[in-house]
Order: structure tokens, then sequence, then C-alpha cells
């Protein structure tokens, strides 16, 4: 269960940390945040909460997005009229992925976990939103960096390392589950590692910046 931050926390509650973590990803993008809500797994409550999302150029949903008993997003979603566009994406963290629209806004779902919702933010949201804006250049800014460890990719899917780039070296940090928040916290640089590839340290490898 999520509780707001501040709040007292019982036993299977955690805080809940996408709002503000998505917020501040949409302002370094130039966008302008209009509300962010909180909806229980019922389905009338989410109902509400999305027709009020819709009064906006777009719309972007944390969690429920996956196919669990309690992941109602994507059904509540459709039951409204939306035209799905993509559900799932090969990528890790990040798997649970939704597009789609309702009439003229924009829909996107991204995981509930932390680090999947930063990642698939930054590599589908972002340049959605700088599009619709009319920038040029929609990546991420890119810098070369000397691996200070070696990496294996053994998914299938290519793995969005999270790291700390530093006097030219870049550095993975922390566990790089997609709940692990201190990892992120400490990062500054994703390395995306291919599905099978394996570097070693000292190579010199090609990094997502973002600070």
């Amino acid at each position: 269960e999520l509780m707001k931050v501040g709040e007292q926390l019982k036993s299977g509650q955690v805080y809940e940390s996408n709002s503000a973590l998505l917020q501040a990803l949409l302002k370094s993008c130039g966008a302008i945040v209009k509300s962010a809500e909180h909806s229980r797994d019922d389905r009338e409550l989410l109902i509400e909460t999305i027709e009020r999302g819709l009064k906006n150029h777009v719309l972007i949903i944390s969690g429920g997005v996956s196919v669990g008993e309690h992941d109602l997003v994507q059904a509540t979603l459709r039951s409204l009229g939306a035209k799905i566009d993509v559900w799932r994406v090969a990528i890790k963290p990040g798997k649970p992925f939704l597009f789609g629209r309702i009439g003229d806004c924009f829909v996107f779902g991204l995981p509930g976990n932390p680090v999947s919702a930063f990642v698939t933010f930054l590599q589908f949201v972002r340049p959605a939103i700088l599009r619709m804006m009319g920038a040029a250049n929609l990546d991420l800014p890119m810098g070369p960096a000397k691996l200070i460890a070696d990496l294996t990719n053994g998914s299938d899917r290519p793995h969005y390392v999270r790291g700390k780039l530093e006097d030219g070296k870049f550095t993975p940090v922390g566990r790089q589950e997609s709940h692990a928040l201190f990892g992120l916290s400490q990062s500054n640089a994703l390395l995306r590692v291919a599905v099978g590839e394996s570097l070693k340290a000292g190579e010199i490898v090609n990094l997502q910046l973002w600070d």
C-alpha cells in the first residue's frame, strides 16, 4: 500500500515517491504540471481520476499497467474508449509500458516501480513531450566514459544500467533492481547494455546523461 511522505508506515506500506519523481522530470522538459493524484485499486475511483486527467494534453499514469489482479489501468482506459498503440516494451527495467490516446489526450502508462518509471520516462515520454513542444533535439545528451566494472546482460531485453559518471569514468551504482531507489539517487547516467553483451572494465562506453 502506498502512503504519502511523512505519514506513519505500517507493515506492508511504502511511501509513494513516483509523483514527485515524475513531476521533477516533467518540469525539466519544460512541461507544466497541472495536477498529481493518487487513486486506489478501485475501478470507479480510477475512472474518475482518469477522466479529470483527460482534460490535459498529456496524462501519465504510474502503476497498475501490468496484468496482475490489481492492475486495472489498461482495462479502464479501454472502457473509456482509449486506442492503445503500444503495450509492453523490450527493455529492462520497464517492460510494463503503455501508450495510447483518448480523444485529444495522449496517455502514457508507466510501471509502478520507481526505477522502471524513471527509465521508461526518459526513453519514451521525454522525447514525445519534447516533440509535442516542437523541440528539434529529442535525445538525451550522450557522452563517452571509461567503464570501471565488468558488466554482462544475460536477460532477454536490453538493460539500462544506472551509474555515476565522474572524471570520465562510469561506475554502476547500487543494486540494479527496479525498486532500488538509492542507486538511482546516486546516479547521473545510463548505460545501455544489449542482450547477451559483455563489457569489460576499461572499455570506453557511450552514456545517456541527465544530470
